[in-house]
């Protein structure tokens, strides 16, 4: 089995236009056994990088099933007649002069829960294990060195 999987699922971000309007967008997904708890989505444009997220895996799996989150990451399905089954995921960034960046983004659920079964092959649920020498070498280390959300 690999130690790290990826996938590219195509997804909408809300345009905050009258009547739901939604633009398309991708994002590439990946998933490693050295970081285990942590599912990374970056997001491209033209090219070049826009923004990576960290997030939670548990986060994910469980806001593919029942609404989850409280913090800067709320994940939760959805159900369209015209999309078919799908799940929301809204992202809260770090606040700044011009205020704090704000998110929706949609994608089906088929494609996001084949993205995470194929994490759960590479380390199953509850069989994560960190190495306590890299997390304190981790928090160590300046944070403008990541330069990522974490959520």
């Amino acid at each position: 089995m690999e130690a790290e999987v990826r996938a590219t699922v195509f997804m909408e971000l809300e345009t905050g236009e009258q009547g739901g309007g939604r633009a398309p967008l991708s994002a590439d997904f990946a998933y490693a056994a050295a970081d285990p708890f942590a599912v990374t989505m970056t997001f491209y444009c033209d090219g070049d990088e826009v923004t990576r997220w960290r997030l939670d895996r548990d986060l994910l799996t469980a806001g593919c099933a029942r609404p989850a989150g409280e913090g800067d990451v709320r994940v939760a399905p959805t159900s369209d007649p015209e999309r078919g089954d799908g799940v929301r995921i809204e992202l809260l960034g770090t606040p700044g002069p011009a205020g704090r960046s704000h998110a929706v983004l949609h994608a089906a659920a088929a494609d996001l829960t084949a993205f995470l079964a194929t994490a759960h092959a590479v380390v199953p649920p509850g069989e994560e294990r960190v190495s306590l020498d890299e997390l304190l070498d981790c928090l160590g280390q300046d944070e403008s060195t990541y330069g990522e959300h974490a959520a």
